[in-house]
């Protein structure tokens, strides 16, 4: 077994099966698979963790209920989920998963015509980046207009129902966390959207899994630009014990319990996923040295004109 720092590895939705087995196979094989509870009693008990991993899954995405599930059932491990109790009730899809299959220049068009003090914006800068900078309510707005343009519906059910995050839950492997109501970022929202967000997901699941809930995981995650102190103190009064962003880096004790870094993996072989884990924080620097900007360098741009006209 190789000795990797403590991590935590944090998924998405999940479009392969055998993929998806090879990685679970390569973390049990070179970690400590452990609950998150342990990282809990880490934090707050002093627990000694040494080369440990906990999974993590975010959104809900119903590719946990198909394909993940009934591996961590097959290899008996602990994992925790992060998602939205307004999405698992009603079927509806989060707005990222909504636009996923967009005409992107007509999607432009409307963003334009939506918000036309970003016209001035490079138009190579992904649509993911202009998104991840607007207000839930103006990203509604896009799709509602887009929707109208090309006269189409909602897509389908893409995430988990109620009856399946019960039965997850009730496994014992599965803990669930709170992600908010509709996956805003945010740092982007007023206070009181921020906090409404944060408490009443947290309150939501609390009532769907009929147990108090402890663990929160923020939507995007980067600290500093998608969440700061004032959601930390928002979870803080919801009695919240541990907080997860999407911080490329081991965790170790000297960690905030209210901001807890994640690796995240959405591809890649055995010797990607080796590589990716060894750099920890340097992944983000190397791959800007090798590729160039990233979504995080474009949103500071985008924000940065959204707030002259906001002046």
């Amino acid at each position: 077994m190789k000795v990797f720092p403590n991590t935590i590895i944090n998924f998405h939705k999940i479009y392969d099966k055998e993929w998806m087995e090879s990685v679970l196979l390569y973390l049990i094989n070179n970690y400590n698979i452990v609950a998150l509870q342990d990282i809990e009693s880490y934090y707050y008990n002093q627990k000694l963790l040494h080369n440990c991993c906990h999974i993590t899954f975010d959104d809900g995405d119903r590719s946990f209920y198909t394909i993940v599930y009934p591996l961590i059932k097959k290899f008996q491990l602990p994992v925790s989920i992060y998602v939205s109790p307004k999405i698992v009730k009603t079927g509806e899809n989060f707005w990222f998963q909504e636009i996923r299959n967009y005409n992107k220049e007509v999607l432009r068009t409307v963003i334009n015509n939506k918000c036309p003090y970003l016209k001035s914006i490079n138009p190579k800068i992904p649509i993911s980046a202009i998104f991840k900078s607007l207000q839930l309510t103006q990203i509604w707005e896009i799709i509602d207009e887009y929707r109208s343009i090309m006269k189409i519906d909602a897509e389908k059910r893409m995430n988990m129902s109620v009856d399946e995050l019960k039965e997850v839950y009730d496994s014992g492997l599965v803990e669930i966390g709170a992600h908010t109501q509709n996956h805003p970022i945010l740092a982007n929202e007023t206070e009181t959207t921020a906090q409404y967000e944060i408490q009443s997901s947290i309150l939501e699941l609390s009532e769907i899994l009929a147990d108090p809930v402890k663990y929160f995981a923020y939507p995007n995650g980067i600290p500093q630009i998608d969440f700061g102190e004032r959601e930390m103190n928002f979870l803080k009064a919801m009695n919240i014990k541990l907080a997860l962003s999407t911080e490329n880096k081991s965790f170790s004790i000297i960690d905030n319990p209210l901001n807890i870094p994640r690796n995240g993996i959405s591809k890649g072989n055995k010797s990607f996923l080796f590589i990716k884990l060894l750099l920890g924080s340097k992944w983000d620097k190397v791959k800007k040295l090798c590729l160039g900007k990233q979504e995080d360098d474009y949103r500071k741009e985008i924000r940065d004109i959204i707030a002259k006209n906001n002046r």
